[in-house]
């Protein structure tokens, strides 16, 4: 996994999505923190708003992304009640693929990094899809890092 550029800088750059989630009770475990599978959860959120903020004009009608791939790393634990913002940004772009980065936040502090590769496929052949022309440019130029 790569590392994760400077938590302001991320902030700043308009390339970079915010998702923000309220922690609920039912997020916690007998250890009285959050259950690590929420984390995932919080990686789906992150990457949902991404898709839908940056990437409106790939995601249409007839294409869908598919996680194929999911790598989160632990560093802090939360705690409810609270809220947490999620930054997700694109660090990789393949030929059908692509690497979303991410960092869960509380405050200032990173609870978790993740890294989700996706893949671009035809709804109908289930087949995927390469990234070409003006939509291979516009999601070059989204790329951080």
């Amino acid at each position: 996994m790569t590392d994760t550029p400077d938590i302001a800088a991320l902030r700043a750059d308009p390339r970079v999505a915010h998702a923000r989630d309220v922690l609920r009770f039912s997020d916690c475990d007998a250890l009285g923190h959050v259950n690590n599978v929420v984390y995932a959860t919080l990686c789906e959120s992150g990457r949902v708003t991404f898709l839908r903020e940056r990437l409106p004009s790939v995601e249409r009608r007839g294409v869908a992304f598919v996680i194929v791939k999911l790598v989160i790393e632990f560093e802090a634990e939360l705690h409810y009640p609270g809220e947490v913002e999620t930054l997700t940004w694109l660090s990789r772009l393949g030929r059908t693929s692509f690497t979303l980065s991410q960092a869960i936040l509380s405050g200032d502090t990173r609870a978790a990094k993740a890294e989700g590769v996706c893949v671009a496929i035809d709804e109908a052949t289930r087949k995927p899809i390469a990234f070409e022309g003006e939509t291979r440019a516009m999601m070059e130029g989204l790329v951080v890092g």
